[in-house]
Order: structure tokens, then C-alpha cells, then sequence
């Protein structure tokens, strides 16, 4: 085909800063990829080319060589210079397109164990079993057929008759927070979203409990904060890290932490309640469980600086996808303007079963139903721990926490040994995935919360085999268990 070509044709304009050889290149990869140029197509001589065009001969030998260093042409002894074609576009992958902070998450995902396993406890999710299905079916089939205004558009800040149900729950807490001052969300985990999306920007640094929820550390990494570690202690976190630093949000569970089942006592409480003037922060408390030690709040010692953030996931079913956010209205309402551009809303139809469910106090009788049930796994897993693991000591596990974190002995990797016990059918989760910095820490969470009590006991003993055998391998001395 390229021998009937008029390449005189080819337009070179000599007064453009483009380069001659640049421009020519170009006409020539044009020609290629219209398919004018179809591979085996032979290229006129330099000298050929040169005379057709009026250029230097050496400008066209340029031109060759871009042409040949980007793979569309070749040359061949006796042939000249041949088109190769246009090369094959590269296979789509999404890792090619990924940001740096989407790429960063994926990189820390974990293989899923086998399955089924013989116990686990990895999961804090609350047993589905302990929920009257029933009951809240018939209260969301009546909610769905008597209103029809459920099925447009919310009101910005969620269901009116909810919110009054979550600030009646709120201030029998002592946070005093009106409707209008509470916004629902789809789960707590979307109302942490909103949080970082409102008031951080890529850079900014907000102060974490080390260690502490993972997927708060997600969403952090997600929005490209800095995470300032406050470590915790059996008191609660540790706030020296927060002297003569300003930070954006300061993130807190005060009751039972998640991953160490720590409760804040009181004058850790205030402690940081009075540590959050000098920092210009938010805090965000996480209620993920109704609070049951008694003590305030932080959010009711601090009002115009705190959120409460709750959920119903922990309290009776994660596929409720309801929370809340609880504070100021000025926060509110920026965060509820951030969430209109997300999801417009958390569906009506579900916030009005859930209203009535909360106003019946269906939730109240579940609780107390599973958390009998609880504490029956609670103390089976106290005497599992002290029969096959003496050694090893722990925060959390008192009556009527399902959180136990266990302290490894030292220089022992908890992933290393989460990994062992998986492949002996028991899941725990490893003290890395809860810490801010990503190090594998010495530690494991167990909760009870899904495992049945009678494989409580067989499930410690095949983690304590799962332990010795990961302290063997390890290169760090360790002391044995016996």
C-alpha cells in the first residue's frame, strides 16, 4: 500500500517550532495507525523521501530511527525499513489506574481462611440468632405498606421519629443531644467516612488509640491523613502525644476498646475531655456498643468539641446499615451536606421499622437475651485461656465484654500465629490489623461473640499448639510456654 501513496503530500510546515523531524514522525505514525500503512509495508528510502519532500536526508534518517525506537517500523537487510504496525494496546488492568491510597488498602488484604472453621473467634459481630427476625419483619412490612412518604426523598437529617428515638437513647447516657443535633447515616462506618471527608484534607494529622478499630484505620489511610498514636494502658489511651500538637479529629472508644475490650475510667475521661481545647481538634467517640459501665461519656463532658458516633450493628445486626452522628449543629449540618452529595439518604423505609422497633423496646429484650449468652462464652473462655494457655496474660474479658487481647510473649508475631491457628480451624484476629503503624504486634483479639460455648474449649487448645509451633519457627528467643 505505501508504494501508492503520494508521500510529496506529506505536509511539513518550516516556519512551526515543532521540529522537521518531529513533524515527520508524526505524519508517518498518523499513516500507521489510520492503516494507510499496514505492517510489511515498505518505507520509501531515505533519499527517496528526502527528494519527495525537499529535507535533508539526514532528517528523514532521524525520523526513522523515533520511528523504530517506538516499535512501529523496522530495518531490514534488503527490505529497507518495514512497518511493524501499530503496537497492541496494553490489556486493561485496574492496577494501573489505582491511587496510591486505593493501592495501599489492597495491599493489606488477607487471605480468607479455610473454612468452615471449628471456632471462631475473630468476628465481633453479634449473633444473628439472638434477633427476632419475626418481629422486625412484621414491623417493617407494616411500616412499608401504611406510608407512602417513605418511599420519596428523606428529610436531610434522617427520619424525624428515629432521631428522637436515638436522642432518647443519647440522654439516658447523659449526652444530651436534641433531634436536630443528630444526623443517620448507613452504619457508623460511613458516619467515620463523612467525618474524614468534612473536616480533613490529604496531610492533616488526627490522633488514634494504638491500637484500635481497623476500619477506622482504613478510612484514614483512604483519606490520607497522618495518624498521631496515642498508645493505650488499662486506663485508656495515653495523651502525653498530644501536648502542643494540633490536630483534626481525635479518635476514641471509651467503652470496651476495640481490639483491647479496655474501658477509659473516669479521670481518663476527663483527662482527655480537657486535653481537646488546646488541640483545635473534633472528638469522635465511638459508641459502636451501648455503654454499660456507668461512666459519662466523653461527649457529655465535652459538648461543643465531640460527636457521638452509634450504631445498631454491634447491638443487634450489622445488615441494618443504621447510625448516627450526635453533636453540634454546626457540624451536623456540614456533614449532612457532604452525605447529600454521596447517598442523598439511608433508606426511609428501613429507618422507620427500626424507629419503631427501638420505640417498642424489641432491641432491649434481644440485647438482654444475647447477652446472657455472652457471658456463658465469656467465662468458658476465661477457664479455656488459664487451662491451655497459662501463660499468657490479657485485657478485656471481664463480665460481660466478649473482647479478649491477648499478650503474646515477646518477639513472637501475632499474624504468624493467626495464620497457624487458621490452618488448624480456628480464627483470631492478629494484633497488626489494628495498628495504626501496621506493626505486627505480639497480640491477638478474641471475641466470643460468634463462637459456640462447646467448641470454646477445643478452639484454645488447637491456638495454643497454633502459638508453640509459631514460637518455634520464630528466629527471636522466646521463653516456652508450658
Amino acid at each position: 500500500m505505501s508504494g501508492q501513496l503520494d508521500w510529496s503530500l506529506v505536509s511539513l510546515d518550516r516556519r512551526s517550532r515543532e521540529p522537521i523531524v518531529e513533524q515527520l514522525a508524526a505524519a508517518v505514525e498518523a499513516r500507521i495507525a489510520t492503516g494507510l500503512l499496514a505492517a510489511g509495508d515498505r518505507l520509501p528510502t531515505t533519499r527517496e523521501l528526502s527528494s519527495a519532500l525537499s529535507i535533508n536526508r539526514g532528517t528523514v534518517q532521524s525520523a526513522y530511527r523515533k520511528l523504530q525506537d517506538s516499535g512501529l517500523v523496522e530495518s531490514r537487510v534488503g527490505s529497507g525499513t518495514v512497518v511493524v504496525g501499530p503496537p497492541e494496546p496494553p490489556a486493561f488492568s485496574p492496577d494501573r489506574i489505582l491511587s496510591r491510597r486505593a493501592k495501599g488498602l489492597l495491599s493489606n488484604r488477607d487471605p480468607e481462611p479455610p473454612a468452615p472453621l471449628l471456632a471462631d473467634f475473630s468476628r465481633l459481630a453479634p449473633d444473628e440468632r439472638f434477633f427476632p427476625l419475626e418481629d422486625f419483619t412484621q414491623t417493617l412490612a407494616s411500616a412499608w405498606g401504611k406510608r407512602r412518604d417513605l418511599w420519596q426523598y428523606a428529610p436531610p437529617l434522617g427520619l424525624p421519629e428515629l432521631r428522637e428515638e436515638i436522642s432518647r437513647r443519647l440522654r439516658a447516657h447523659g449526652v444530651q443531644r436534641g433531634k436536630d443535633e443528630i444526623l443517620v447515616t448507613s452504619g457508623a462506618q460511613q458516619g467515620l467516612d463523612l467525618l474524614f471527608r468534612t473536616f480533613t484534607d490529604p496531610g492533616d494529622t488526627v490522633a488514634f488509640e494504638s491500637p484500635t478499630y481497623s476500619g477506622a484505620i482504613g478510612l484514614a489511610r483512604l483519606a490520607g491523613v497522618e495518624i498521631l498514636p496515642l498508645p493505650m494502658r488499662r486506663d485508656g489511651p495515653e495523651l502525653s502525644a498530644l501536648t502542643g500538637r494540633r490536630v483534626k479529629l481525635v479518635y476514641t472508644m471509651p467503652e470496651r476498646q476495640n481490639p483491647t475490650g479496655v474501658t477509659a475510667d473516669l479521670a481518663k475521661r476527663r483527662e482527655l475531655a480537657a486535653a481537646l481545647p488546646a488541640t483545635g481538634a473534633l472528638l469522635v467517640e465511638d459508641g459502636y456498643e451501648e455503654p454499660e459501665s456507668g461512666l459519662p461519656p466523653v461527649s457529655s463532658l465535652e459538648t461543643e468539641r465531640a460527636v457521638w458516633l452509634g450504631s445498631l450493628s454491634k447491638d443487634l445486626a450489622p445488615g441494618f446499615r443504621i447510625g448516627w452522628i450526635a453533636g453540634p449543629v454546626a457540624v451536623i449540618d456540614a456533614v449532612a451536606r457532604v452525605k447529600k452529595t454521596a447517598d442523598f439518604q439511608t433508606p426511609l423505609p428501613l429507618q422507620a421499622a427500626v424507629a419503631e422497633f427501638l420505640s417498642e423496646g424489641a432491641d432491649r429484650r434481644a440485647r438482654k437475651s444475647r447477652a446472657l449468652e455472652v457471658e456463658t462464652r465469656r467465662i468458658a473462655l476465661e477457664r479455656a485461656l488459664s487451662r491451655h494457655l497459662p501463660e499468657i496474660a490479657w485485657w478485656g474479658g471481664e463480665v460481660g465484654n466478649p473482647i479478649f487481647w491477648l499478650e503474646l510473649p515477646r518477639g513472637v508475631s501475632g499474624r504468624r500465629v493467626a495464620e497457624r491457628a487458621a490452618l488448624s480451624g480456628v480464627g483470631v484476629s492478629a494484633g497488626a490489623d489494628f495498628d495504626p503503624e501496621g506493626e505486627d504486634r505480639a497480640n491477638l483479639r478474641l471475641s466470643v461473640s460468634r463462637v459456640e460455648k462447646r467448641q470454646i474449649d477445643r478452639g484454645i487448645e488447637l491456638l495454643a499448639g497454633a502459638l508453640r509451633t509459631a514460637m518455634a519457627a520464630s528466629p527471636a528467643r522466646t521463653a516456652p510456654l508450658v
